[in-house]
Parts: C-alpha cells; sequence; structure tokens
C-alpha cells in the first residue's frame, strides 16, 4: 500500500479572526455573555431586575429612532413597552441605571475611520459585525468586523499607512494598514479607568454600533416612575 500524503496543518488564525468565528457567546448579539463577562469581572453579585421607569424622548424622527432605542433596549437585557417615544421599561440593578442607561440609549453611535489627512474612509455602512473580546494581557476591547467591501478596499494598501477610528467625533488610537489588511477587524480597547469602568465602556460601544447610528439627534426629556409602576 501506498503511503498517504502529509496531512499540512492549517495556519493559525489572528485572535480577531478566531473571535468572529468561534461559539456565538462574544457576539454582541448574545447579551447574556456581556452581563456574565461583566460579573465575572467586577464580582458583581446580581442582575435582578431594578426600578420600573418611563423615559421620554424627543426626536425630529421619531419612527426611525424608536426602532433603534427599542434594540438597543433588548440589547441591554430590557423588555421595553414603547407608546410614541415613551419607552417603560424595568432597569438593570446597577447603581447608577436610571441616569446611564436612557444616556446609553441615545447615543449617536457614529463610526468613522479617518485617513492620516482627515478624510472619510469607512463609516457605519461598512461594519459587517461587532462583538466584545478580552485581549492577551485579559482586558476588554470592543471588535468591529468591516464587511466585505471594506476588506477588498484594504488589499491594495500600503502597511504602514496609519488610519484613525472616531466613536462621536471622539478619536480613538490609531491603527495601521499592515493589521487592517490581516483581518479586517477595528479593535477598540476599554481605555482608562478599572478593569469594570473598561468592560462596561467595551459593551456599551458594540451596543451603540451594532444598533446605530441614531438616524437623528435624541434627547432625554425625563425618566420618571410609571403611575402603575408596583
Amino acid at each position: 500500500m501506498s503511503e498517504k500524503p502529509p496531512i499540512t496543518p492549517l495556519p493559525p488564525r489572528s485572535t480577531a479572526a478566531t473571535v468572529f468565528m468561534a461559539v456565538p457567546i462574544v457576539f454582541i448579539g448574545a447579551l447574556g455573555v456581556l452581563v456574565a463577562l461583566l460579573w465575572f469581572v467586577t464580582g458583581m453579585d446580581s442582575f435582578a431586575e431594578g426600578e420600573q421607569v418611563t423615559i421620554r424622548f424627543d426626536s425630529a424622527c421619531g419612527d426611525e429612532s424608536a426602532s433603534v432605542l427599542i434594540e438597543r433596549a433588548r440589547q441591554i437585557g430590557m423588555d421595553p413597552v414603547m407608546s410614541g417615544l415613551d419607552m417603560t421599561v424595568h432597569l438593570p440593578d446597577l447603581p447608577d441605571a436610571r441616569s446611564a442607561v436612557p444616556e446609553l440609549l441615545v447615543t449617536p453611535g457614529s463610526f468613522k475611520l479617518l485617513s492620516s489627512d482627515g478624510s472619510l474612509v469607512f463609516d457605519n455602512q461598512n461594519i459587517d459585525e461587532v462583538a466584545i473580546d478580552l485581549d492577551e494581557v485579559g482586558m476588554p476591547q470592543t471588535l468591529i468586523k468591516l464587511d466585505s467591501s471594506a476588506r477588498s478596499a484594504l488589499v491594495d494598501i500600503a502597511d504602514d499607512m496609519i488610519f484613525t477610528p472616531s466613536i462621536d467625533d471622539g478619536t480613538l488610537p490609531d491603527v495601521t494598514g499592515e493589521v487592517l489588511k490581516e483581518d479586517g477587524v477595528v479593535s477598540i480597547y476599554g481605555g482608562e479607568g478599572i478593569t469594570e469602568v473598561k468592560m462596561r465602556r467595551a459593551a456599551d460601544r458594540a451596543i451603540v454600533l451594532a444598533h446605530g447610528p441614531m438616524p437623528c439627534a435624541v434627547r432625554v426629556i425625563s425618566v420618571d416612575q410609571p403611575p402603575n409602576a408596583g
């Protein structure tokens, strides 16, 4: 019998590429993972429902903004009931939920990837998927996977080209063409602060980028207990 030819092992995948192919728990669609990761990192021992509130919004694009608000609320783990631009929900059981959740819901969520001269290269329309992950030292990061058209456009760029990610006009650390071409993923780290703050920032960014941008400006008018709240 002839010997079987040796099996050539596949080259190792990059960490970011593995995240987007691996178990779906890292995808922003699996909210329970955000909660589990946050619990694991911060040691919080309760995610029971918090108080019931009605959040009143104001927007010039009511129907369009309402759909984004609903998707973001569901991503946080709430079950929103909408009446016009009034949303009644049970907040997460977090100390600052009454202020933090409405603020997160109305965040514009505008993503831009800028060239070194400040011109726009990619934006929200080029986002394929969003995930959160822990980097090689265990710190949280938000991963933005660019779509196929963006990844195709990256093939011919120089490795030493510099790009600047921006979320809501806040610039973030630069990324090189070489890194972008590797797997078409923009990694945004959790920034400064303790691990709990970094994890929450990474999750917040993922939520607003996965469900965004807002079609127009939305503001919070009030946050009150509904009359029938128990």
